[in-house]
């Protein structure tokens, strides 16, 4: 793990989508450019996204078709305008002036991009031979060859059979038959080469911002998912690197146990992967996959990576987690196989969740910085791990996460006994001997004291949502755990990262 814990450093976390843009969803135009300028004025050396791959059911960047390729809805519409490939007028159409600021509205956004995106293609197929893009393109599908051609094609399919689910496609495409593959790549070749180009501009477009993002001192921490997806290009293409029965379907699947804050628990429905096979493979895939995210971030977080300790299986038709158990992952065999093939990368353990002593010793052991996040900090229990006087350099501090509330929202619905604990704790942190009148904060002051009180604490890396920055209630939350409808959407307000604010964080 090369994050030198002796240099503290601050970021912000913003989903791509929550970028300000005309065009309904955020994307890679010029206002993430600007906010990459925000962050270097406001002193900030990380910003945190979430997974950038081709969104799945429900919109969730966790449940992408692929955990190679990129979601085409961030690719910029006005830098395919420079390229000579949309015209003023395709723009105007597109950038609707009744689009809602701070939210996206993925069933009008998607069907106006996806003609966007197709009128582009078109210009760009009269491209000269040797035009230099053309020929750009072509290197690009030469270097990605390992899983473009795949991705492209199931893109395409899923088009033709009217569903990603692979396993319900015809028997002989679904079990990847010769025969079939080179009919169907043949019968779709003009829609595998858009979905190619599709993929050649998201990442010749996020290379370009990675690079300014770098040129401005700020890196960029991405976040893997540790599941892939049933229905995605990956378990049709890997299907042994899966628990799959003869029938492509899982016997048991993803999920967590019921807790106080779930009582069913979570049912996730992803595939459970093979430990045994991958681990006789070296983990050949999982390595594939982590240096393919190196090329695209700095930094990655490993999302629930108590799951490589233990992992939870539930049975594939259960409606809830009770009937689940754990099972053991592949442990520290997966973080020195990882290190060796990779050359100790910078990797951060999201070690969220039911965390046994097991799982803080193969953190620890593979020397990864976890994660505290301070909503989780105030139970009344002094040794708490996420009060930051429990926590070291070897951490990497939240008030909260895309998987929890703006912090307003949750100090808001803590009941009042709560609510002055905290009261009384920030008071004697932040050295407010002073009582005042009320015995509890106000929250705008209270999640400006817990942002301060996280910047403040030993952790290597100090990491707060946008929201809590710009004081935002419950109504910008961007996720629900647990839930599939109204999530992902929330956008920040064009006018709301200014130069002032921005100045306001660096002091």
């Amino acid at each position: 793990m090369a994050i030198d814990s002796n240099k503290r450093a601050a970021g912000v976390l913003l989903p791509v989508f929550s970028l300000p843009s005309p065009y309904g969803i955020g994307c890679f135009s010029e206002e993430a450019y600007h906010f990459i300028d925000r962050l270097s004025e406001a002193g900030q050396t990380y910003w945190q996204i979430l997974p950038i791959g081709p969104a799945g059911g429900s919109d969730s960047p966790y449940q992408p078709h692929s955990c190679f390729a990129g979601e085409p809805m961030y690719i910029d519409p006005e830098a395919l305008a420079r390229q000579g490939l949309l015209t003023d007028d395709d723009l105007d159409q597109a950038a609707s002036p009744d689009y809602d600021l701070s939210s996206v509205d993925y069933r009008r956004v998607r069907p106006i991009r996806n003609w966007l995106l197709r009128t582009a293609y078109e210009r760009f197929c009269a491209e000269p031979e040797d035009s230099e893009l053309l020929l750009a393109f072509r290197e690009f599908c030469e270097s990605q060859e390992s899983w473009l051609s795949d991705y492209v094609l199931f893109e395409a399919l899923t088009a033709q059979f009217g569903t990603n689910f692979w396993n319900e496609w015809p028997e002989d495409i679904r079990d990847r038959k010769p025969a079939a593959l080179r009919h169907w790549k043949q019968e779709l070749s003009e829609e595998t080469r858009y979905q190619s180009w599709l993929q050649f501009e998201f990442f010749r477009e996020w290379k370009q911002l990675k690079e300014y993002a770098r040129s401005k001192g700020i890196r960029i921490i991405g976040d893997i998912p540790i599941y892939a997806a049933l229905e995605s290009v990956d378990v049709w293409v890997n299907r042994k690197v899966f628990q799959l029965g003869e029938d492509c379907k899982p016997s048991r699947v993803s999920g967590a146990p019921p807790d106080p804050f779930s009582p069913k628990g979570q049912v996730w429905g992803n595939p459970l992967y093979d430990w045994n096979y991958l681990k006789r493979t070296g983990y050949r895939w999982w390595i594939e996959r982590l240096r393919h995210m190196f090329r695209l971030y700095d930094v990655v977080r490993l999302d629930h990576t108590r799951g490589l300790e233990s992992y939870f299986s539930i049975p594939a038709d259960a409606d809830d987690a009770a009937l689940g158990h754990w099972e053991k992952g592949p442990g520290l065999s997966f973080f020195r196989a990882v290190s060796k093939k990779l050359n100790d990368p910078d990797l951060i353990a999201e070690d969220l969740g039911d965390i046994t002593p097991e799982v803080v010793e193969m953190v620890h052991r593979a020397g990864l910085p976890g994660m505290k996040v301070l909503q989780f900090a105030f139970d009344g229990d002094p040794k708490n791990p996420y009060l930051p006087e429990n926590f070291g350099k070897d951490s990497v501090v939240y008030t909260g996460t895309h998987d929890n509330n703006t912090t307003i929202g949750w100090y808001e619905d803590l009941p009042a006994s709560t609510r002055c604990q905290i009261t009384a704790y920030l008071r004697q942190q932040n050295g407010i001997h002073e009582y005042a009148k009320a015995p509890i904060f106000g929250s705008h002051s209270a999640t400006s004291l817990l942002v301060e009180l996280a910047h403040r604490s030993d952790a290597a890396i100090c990491i707060i949502q946008m929201q809590d920055h710009l004081l935002l209630d419950a109504s910008a939350r961007v996720n629900v755990p647990g839930t599939i409808w109204n999530n992902w959407q929330w956008r920040m307000h064009p006018d709301a990262f200014t130069r002032t604010r921005a100045s306001h964080m660096a002091s």
